[in-house]
């Protein structure tokens, strides 16, 4: 992975600490998720697939492409994986006979269940002491951030790279 610009020395003191507290919480989180992958014996699209799966519901494979920002024939892969791995269940769309759905796998509930438990509990009990306004303003600042985040993937998804 390329290393992160430096800070600007011209940024504010608790903006800076900020920025840099975000990208250790992405740090940590990227090593956590490796380890859920890792005990699933899966890799990192297949477990971001699973995850969109788990917060999207059921999703047709070319939507879950689309989501997860990969070619149908990766997401056909991973589907494959996923299905074999008995994480996730391949059924005939309702509304469309020629397209199928995919959806998560009650055995993968219940491994999502085991893995995930503790961590959440974790997490709830860090948040719980703060005051219910403060989390409404920090879900608010976490969707700003979100947004940075979506605007510049598409931005260097859709322009070459350019190197001087």
């Amino acid at each position: 992975m390329a290393d992160v610009a430096e800070p600007d020395a011209t940024l504010r003191e608790d903006v800076a600490e900020t920025l840099n507290a975000i990208r250790e919480l992405h740090a940590t989180h990227g090593a956590l998720l490796e380890s859920v992958a890792g005990r699933y014996g899966l890799n990192h699209n297949d477990l971001r697939c699973l995850e969109i799966l788990h917060r999207e519901g059921e999703q047709p494979a070319q939507r879950l492409a689309m989501l997860s920002n990969l070619s149908p024939a990766a997401i056909t892969k991973v589907v494959d994986r996923l299905v074999g791995a008995g994480y996730a269940v391949r059924r005939q769309s309702t509304t469309d006979r020629r397209s199928q759905v995919i959806r998560l796998s009650d055995g993968h509930a219940e491994l999502r269940a085991a893995t995930w438990e503790r961590v959440h509990a974790d997490a709830v009990a860090v948040l719980d002491d703060v005051p219910s306004a403060e989390l409404r303003d920090f879900v608010g600042l976490l969707g700003r951030l979100a947004e940075v985040n979506r605007v510049h993937a598409r931005r260097l998804s859709a322009a070459p790279e350019t190197t001087g």
